[in-house]
């Protein structure tokens, strides 16, 4: 029996839901060195008719450097005032016995939220007011439950190939090392960042 691939198990998750996919795949030249066909792949599934939630998966084998070759995860807009790019994880065992980590690290000024989370990037006052907000903390700390490595990022992924998000700042809850494929796994990442969504707007 072929075994499907991660399109086609999309194709029947979106089918299955009632929810529409796109789904666009690029294949690379093959050359003399390289004669394993290999894609770049970008496809998202609005969470309903509103527009307001995307989930994306995206994988580029050849991505330039710095630029992550796969993730996914769902994508919300924010207010076009909040250009920062921030990311935000659990915080480690690791990071909580080293003294000069905390030196990179921004803070929200919530004892509370920030000495459970690594905050990365620049928390501007925008990013501030948002991220200060205890509903909102109690659900980013919900989402970084989801799985063990996931994160909260606004503005750190390129994805323009979603017309909603052209120009458009954003936060997500993301997966920023594998695609998350079962129902139930990408159902639970949708009602979390809808959560988030019902008290930013």
């Amino acid at each position: 029996m072929v075994e499907k691939s991660n399109i086609e198990i999309l194709r029947e998750f979106a089918k299955s839901t009632n929810r529409s996919i796109v789904d666009k795949e690029i294949p690379y030249p093959l050359t003399g060195i390289r004669t394993f066909q290999k894609y770049k792949r970008m496809i998202y599934v609005p969470n309903n008719s509103g527009n307001k939630s995307y989930f994306v998966w995206f994988s580029d084998p050849y991505a330039k450097i710095g630029i992550p070759t796969i993730y996914c995860g769902a994508f919300i807009p924010l207010s076009s005032n909040i250009k920062s790019r921030i990311n935000i994880r659990n915080k480690s065992t690791l990071d909580k016995i080293n003294i000069f980590s905390s030196t990179k690290t921004s803070k929200t000024g919530s004892d509370r939220f920030d000495s459970r989370v690594v905050i990365k990037g620049n928390v501007d006052s925008a990013v501030k007011r948002l991220l200060s907000q205890s509903r909102i903390q109690d659900q980013l700390l919900k989402a970084l439950e989801i799985e063990l490595f996931m994160n909260i990022s606004m503005n750190e992924y390129k994805i323009d190939f979603i017309p909603e998000f052209n120009d458009t700042p954003y936060l997500a809850i993301v997966n920023p090392h594998s695609w998350t494929l079962k129902r139930n796994d990408i159902e639970k990442i949708f009602r979390q960042i809808e959560k988030i969504r019902n008290i930013i707007i």
